[in-house]
């Protein structure tokens, strides 16, 4: 197999080349990939040898335009534009196609920005899997293999989960699913069940190294802050998405600290919180994931294990002047606080309430004294 488009991940590469070879290969498999450990394209060419695609490993051909098989299906999330009753992936293959040409290691946050989904949370609806389930039952163009790739297993609400499942359960012949999620934490259990799982884990640091530079001096940095992510390390590189969300972030712990003992500057905290409420959810969790990190950099920074800090500012902040307001009083109730909304805003809570809500919180806490 040729696997151009996938960066390190030797060990689940060779597995998945056995699979094949040894016609292993079973009908509905599952990627747990994190942001950035490269699932979707290693998922792309997996199927792309399954179905028997000749590549040529010295042509320089994208990923979605290699992904342009006809026996080979893509469903993914997606929301309504306008006023149509019904969306399915086959309405964004445009965009699905630039989506793996630009940012193969991309996230749903990066998926959402490009399609434009502003307020509203993608997801792979019942209607998406009734059309599956009517493109998988005709027949093949090669008169060998059908693949589904689906994209954001997290993202199917409760009715597509059931439609999906008796698809799992009666499959057509010579089908295969190849199922990808970030976390399967508000996967279905009985989906789970009719997979094989494989868990990606981070990229080797050997195969990261090679798309750093010799000549960057913050090379080993670069490494360490990665932690394994290609779509982390880019980001760090570019220093474009963290940046925006340290801004954020610690405009508004100074309007915390400052707002102990004044009130007036309750004004500025509210603004503050609805500057959040009108990001759009994927982006607001993000940021709550950012913050997160902080928080905790911020802790190991204050009890001097430096060593273990991944941080490192996109806009010259000494992360040495937030340490000393983080420490074993408020440290875990500051990580809960975001890790709820977090889990709020996955659930479609009214963010300008909960943004004030948090904003009120994070003054108490970060004004909180050591005990």
């Amino acid at each position: 197999m040729v696997w151009k488009h996938v960066v390190g991940q030797e060990h689940t590469k060779k597995h998945l080349e056995y699979l094949i070879s040894s016609s292993q290969v079973p009908h509905a498999q599952l990627f747990i990939s994190p942001s950035g450990f490269g699932g979707l394209p290693l998922a792309i060419e997996f199927c792309l040898g399954l179905l028997e695609t000749d590549i040529n490993p010295d042509q320089q051909i994208k990923l979605g335009k290699s992904a342009q098989h006809p026996d080979l299906h893509f469903v993914y999330p997606v929301v309504k534009r306008g006023s149509e009753k019904i969306t399915t992936s086959q309405d964004y293959a445009r965009e699905w196609t630039a989506f793996l040409d630009q940012q193969p290691y991309g996230n749903y946050t990066d998926w959402f920005d490009l399609i434009d989904v502003g307020n509203k949370q993608g997801m792979i609806g019942v209607s998406e899997i009734e059309k599956l389930h009517h493109t998988l039952y005709l027949k093949t163009f090669s008169g060998g293999n059908k693949i589904c790739v689906l994209w954001g297993l997290e993202k199917m609400n409760a009715s597509a989960s059931n439609a999906f499942l008796k698809l799992l359960e009666e499959p057509p012949q010579n089908t295969y699913f190849i199922l990808l999620a970030e976390s399967i934490e508000n996967v279905l259990p009985t989906v789970l069940s009719r997979c094989q799982e494989i868990s990606l884990g981070p990229i080797e640091e050997a195969a990261l190294a090679k798309e750093i530079s010799d000549t960057n001096p913050s090379k080993r940095q670069l490494l360490i802050q990665a932690n394994g992510s290609l779509r982390k390390l880019y980001k760090l590189m570019g220093n474009e998405e963290e940046k925006e969300y340290e801004t954020l972030l610690l405009e508004g712990l100074r309007y915390a600290f400052k707002a102990k003992g004044n009130k007036a500057v309750v004004v500025d905290l509210m603004k503050w919180s609805g500057d959040i409420a009108v990001l759009g959810r994927e982006k607001q969790k993000s940021f709550l994931s950012f913050g997160i990190q902080l928080f905790r950099d911020a802790f190991l920074t204050n009890y001097n294990t430096s060593n273990l800090v991944h941080y490192q500012s996109g806009s010259g902040f000494k992360i040495e002047k937030l340490a000393p307001y983080v420490h074993s009083s408020n440290v875990i109730p500051l990580i809960n606080l975001f890790e709820e909304h977090y889990y709020f805003i996955q659930r479609n809570a009214n963010a300008k309430m909960l943004f004030a809500e948090m904003a009120l919180q994070l003054t108490r806490l970060i004004n909180q004294p050591n005990s």
